[in-house]
Order: C-alpha cells, then sequence, then structure tokens
C-alpha cells in the first residue's frame, strides 16, 4: 500500500502556481473535457473538495437519495457537476484560487485524520469495487486531482505534471483497473497479458488468468499478449480523453492481439 498523503501537498501547490500564471484569456481556454474551459475545470476542483468536505467531515448530506441503477447514479453526478460548473461561472479567477487553496488544503487535513484501513465513503467503481478501504479512495482521489490538473495543463501543452514524481503514482493507481477490465474476457488458465507504459514514469504491470479471475502477476516472464503504450498518451486513453482509433501511432501490440486490446479500452474515471 501506497500511501498517497504526502503526494496531496506538491501537487495542490503546483496548481496554485500555475494558476496564478494565467490570464484572463487563458482562463476561458478549452481544454480535452469537452464543454469545459480551463476555469470550468477548476471550478470543479473546488466542488469535489467542498463536496466531500460537507459529506465526510461534516456528516452533512442535503439529500437522501438511492439510485435504481448505476447510470442513474453517473447522471446525478453529472447533473452536480453542471449546476456547480455553471454558477461558478459569476466567480473571479482570483477567487476561484484562494478558495480552491484553502478548500484543498482542508481536504487534506480531513483525510489525514482518516484510519486508512477503514471503509471508505465510496467504493472505486472502476477497479470493480463495490467497497473500499480509505487509502484506496484517497488514491483515487490523488488520481483525480492529477488527471484534471493535467488536463488544464494540456491546454498549455505544459508537461510539469508528467514528470515521474507525480505521473509514477497517477500510473500505479489507474492500473487497479487492468484486472477488472478483463473481467468478462475468456481465456485459458495462465494466460498472461502485460501492459507497458513506455517513457520515464511508466513501468510494465502484468495480469495472469487464474481459475476464475485476472490477478496481478509479479512473475518477471514471458507474456502471451504485451502491449507498448507511450506515456504522453496513457492518461489520455484511459481518461476518454482520446479515442482509441486515434491512439493508433502511440501503442505496439506484440503476441496474441485478441488478449491485449482490451487494454485500449480500460476506464479510470466514472463513466
Amino acid at each position: 500500500m501506497t500511501d498517497f498523503l504526502p503526494l496531496f501537498d506538491p501537487l495542490n501547490q503546483a496548481l496554485i502556481d500555475f494558476l496564478k500564471q494565467l490570464n484572463e484569456k487563458d482562463w476561458q481556454r478549452a481544454t480535452v473535457c469537452k464543454g469545459w474551459t480551463v476555469k470550468d475545470i477548476v471550478a470543479h476542483l473546488l466542488d469535489t473538495s467542498i463536496r466531500r468536505l460537507s459529506l465526510g467531515r461534516d456528516d452533512y448530506q442535503h439529500v437522501q437519495q438511492e439510485f435504481a441503477t448505476y447510470e442513474d447514479l453517473i447522471a446525478h453526478i453529472n447533473n452536480l457537476n453542471k449546476e456547480w460548473v455553471t454558477a461558478s461561472k459569476r466567480l473571479s479567477p482570483k477567487i476561484l484560487i484562494e478558495l480552491t487553496s484553502k478548500y484543498q488544503d482542508e481536504l487534506i487535513a480531513y483525510f489525514k485524520t482518516l484510519d486508512p484501513f477503514d471503509m471508505a465513503l465510496f467504493p472505486v467503481t472502476w477497479a470493480g469495487k463495490s467497497h473500499s478501504e480509505n487509502w484506496f479512495d484517497i488514491a483515487r482521489e490523488y488520481s483525480e486531482r492529477w488527471l484534471h490538473q493535467q488536463q488544464i495543463r494540456f491546454a498549455f501543452n505544459n508537461q510539469e505534471l508528467l514528470d515521474p514524481k507525480f505521473y509514477s503514482p497517477y500510473l500505479e493507481i489507474i492500473m487497479e483497473a487492468l484486472p477488472y477490465t478483463y473481467q468478462k474476457i475468456k481465456a485459458e488458465m495462465g494466460k498472461t497479458v502485460a501492459l507497458e507504459v513506455v517513457g520515464p514514469a511508466g513501468k510494465r504491470w502484468t495480469i495472469t488468468k487464474d481459475k476464475k479471475f485476472w490477478i496481478f502477476d509479479d512473475e518477471n516472464k514471458e507474456a502471451d499478449a504485451l502491449i507498448y503504450i507511450d506515456q504522453q498518451i496513457a492518461w489520455l486513453l484511459f481518461s476518454k480523453g482520446i479515442r482509441v482509433e486515434e491512439a493508433g501511432q502511440f501503442y505496439q501490440i506484440h503476441g496474441e492481439c485478441h488478449l491485449a486490446l482490451p487494454v485500449l479500452n480500460m476506464l479510470t474515471v466514472l463513466a
């Protein structure tokens, strides 16, 4: 288990420092989040901090609601996001920076009060979990904050978050989705699939077909299917920032192609 808490402070400070350099026009720049500007993503980051503190730290939920399906839950979350972003358009960039900084710090302080092995308020569903421990949920929170900041920086061709100190932890947590991605992929017991993210922040992850499930395999053996993905594109691919057909020049497959292809559809965000 990696302790992700020490990673939040430098990640958050990097965001605040970057935002302070932007001019008024920069805040309106389009991003890979369809329909969202830089300012919209910053507003969303603020919203996630405030909502999490209200629900977790303050035990406050203004509406008690049950959802019949996963799709209903996603629709509800998307509506909440849209409402907040729309309302935040009246806020100045200066106020957004001040509020984002304040509530990022309060969120970290709240996370530090949690027992890492207690059950989290939210399961990490993209990894196939119906229940998750706090450490995993906190790691997921890091991955989301890294991703949203990277989406902002990508609009300016800024590469700072691709540094291994930021990007490697992000990759480590999102790869927890790999076995779940293969849950319905049939294969003979013992078959192995390896995914290698190529670049300074990357490494190789291998899964093996067990009796019933696909599981991580730490043995350094030749895989039946191997896919190489450039680190420049990996985060985009696994967060719906680019379509698979647009990413063809950034990956290579060796071995049993049909076993490697599901990697390209791995999702590490709610969808």
